[in-house]
């Protein structure tokens, strides 16, 4: 609906030690291949390498499956080719209400912008970086989360140096055993090693601006995709897709200076129309099908 398959094409990581996920790669590749381009890549552990499980844990956040998708974050570049300059993640549960453009990520200077808010939820990011930061780029709940590709081997290294050992990964199963943000771990670091490429932007900043173009939908009960259809698209319009005309500019838990500025959200639907106006016919007929 909101995201162009041949500009940001979409990759799904699954775990290579799973028939399951075997099975649903296959069966992704088969539906979604020809129609949207989707490609799947298989995540396998290093040898002698055991994710950190503490079963008897009641949160998840302890559990092997939620500290593997965490480890495969700090890897991800491994899963794309050298052409690839910028990866976006996002949850299996993000939504999409507004459509992807480069703008919403990337600013004039070709810097990543990065919205955060002072929040002490992940109190243990500090653990993994071995110093404090109440600095929050996850819990605005803006997805994508865009990093450049090299970015990537940047931050094991200066993790791996800090906790002076061999490899990333044998930092990993130290820090692993408490709750942490991945996210949060590789953008607080990135601000101190590549502050060149990432312009991070506070919910009170006057200077600069985030447009959020998907959020959690399982938590973020604001967000509404037929609202973001009509607003971009002209389908399923009523009243109600004005209310939600400002979605693209909030932080999840915290207002943001520029939430209610109209001019910004109307400049960023007229842009994405400029866009829409521009594609394939026919990708941009699968996009509104896909609101209908």
């Amino acid at each position: 609906m909101f995201v162009n398959p041949k500009i940001f094409p979409l990759t799904i990581i699954l775990d290579g030690g799973s028939p399951k996920d075997k099975e649903l790669g296959d069966r992704l590749m088969q539906k979604y291949n020809e129609t949207l381009g989707i490609s799947v890549a298989y995540e396998y552990l290093p040898d002698n390498f055991k994710i950190p499980d503490d079963k008897k844990s009641a949160k998840r956040q302890r559990h092997a499956g939620y500290n593997q998708q965490q480890w495969s974050t700090f890897h991800i570049d491994r899963y794309f080719s050298d052409n690839i300059d910028i990866i976006g993640i996002v949850d299996s549960d993000t939504e999409f209400f507004a459509y992807l453009t480069k703008e919403s990520f990337i600013n004039a200077k070709g810097m990543i912008k990065v919205g955060y808010k002072i929040d002490d939820f992940f109190i243990n990011d500090k653990i993994a970086l071995k110093e404090d930061s109440k600095m929050e780029m996850m819990r605005i709940d803006v997805f994508p989360l865009f990093y450049y590709k090299r970015s990537f081997a940047a931050v094991r290294k200066y993790i791996r140096n800090i906790w002076k050992v061999k490899t990333f990964d044998d930092a990993f199963v130290k820090f692993a055993s408490f709750p942490f943000s991945q996210f949060n771990i590789l953008y607080k670091t990135l601000m101190k090693i590549e502050p060149e490429s990432y312009e991070f932007i506070s919910h009170d900043s006057v200077s600069s601006y985030k447009i959020s173009v998907a959020s959690h939908a399982t938590y973020n009960h604001n967000i509404d995709y037929k609202s973001g259809c009509c607003l971009t698209h002209a389908i399923h319009c009523s009243p109600q897709a004005e209310k939600h005309k400002f979605d693209i500019l909030a932080y999840s838990g915290v207002k943001t200076v520029w939430s209610e500025n109209a001019t910004l959200a109307e400049n960023y639907y007229k842009l994405s129309k400029q866009y829409l106006e521009k594609l394939d016919p026919d990708i941009r007929q699968k996009m509104r099908s896909a609101c209908s």
